[in-house]
């Protein structure tokens, strides 16, 4: 059995969110109206490959992940928004984060895939990420366009893909088992070539509410907006 702890704040800005989760090194998947980005965060600072103006301040959803702890931060009013931190180890969750979230207890965990869109191309010109700052891929593909991915290149023939865990509980009163959550762990490369085709354990990407806009496009499980867990529904 595997237990999923969380802490959560009702009212924060996704900065003040960052600066009390901690993150030394992880991605971020940013929606703001306008566009959708993949960001790095480093030492508790968010940055995208341009590090475009403002950019920040117009997301209104935000996951970032670094392999043991989910950030998922909500906007609700203004620049405040619900936060919301998710992890298997609990001392890794900040008592200073939020309140503890309800334990959740998992009968078994399952790997999960989402291919992401885009071939796989170095970076080019004077973006942040081509000044030291660490590797970038850039995700291109003719009808939408290029993502830059936080992530060294593949090797040649590769794709990029998101990983992520599901945790399948168990229904109390008839035993029917339900994946209960999903929590995104990292971006890894993957040997497959063609959209859709025998991706292990979970599906090929396509456009979502969660990340949508980009050459990477991946979609993300809906969420309780009330404990950033994800929804039967």
């Amino acid at each position: 059995m595997t237990t999923l702890y969380g802490r959560a704040h009702p009212a924060t800005t996704l900065t003040d969110a960052l600066t009390r989760a901690g993150f030394s090194d992880a991605v971020a998947l940013l929606s703001a109206p306008h566009a959708h980005r993949v960001a790095r965060v480093h030492q508790g600072h968010c940055h995208t490959y341009d590090d475009g103006p403002g950019f920040l301040q117009a997301v209104f959803d935000a996951r970032v992940f670094d392999g043991q702890r989910e950030l998922r931060w909500l906007c609700t009013t203004g620049r405040q928004g619900q936060a919301v931190l998710l992890g298997e180890d609990p001392a890794l969750l900040p008592a200073g984060f939020g309140d503890p979230l309800p334990d959740l207890h998992a009968q078994d965990t399952l790997p999960s895939y989402y291919l992401l869109w885009g071939t796989p191309q170095p970076t080019t010109g004077a973006g942040v990420g081509g000044r030291g700052d660490g590797a970038w891929t850039a995700l291109r593909t003719p009808r939408i366009g290029t993502l830059h991915i936080p992530v060294p290149l593949p090797p040649k023939g590769c794709r990029l893909r998101l990983v992520a865990r599901e945790y399948v509980s168990v229904e109390s009163r008839h035993g029917n088992a339900h994946v209960a959550e999903e929590r995104l762990l990292r971006i890894e490369p993957t040997e497959l070539t063609e959209p859709g085709a025998g991706v292990p354990g979970g599906t090929a990407a396509r456009s979502g509410a969660r990340a949508a806009g980009g050459a990477g496009d991946v979609t993300a499980p809906e969420t309780d907006p009330r404990t950033g867990r994800q929804s039967d529904g």
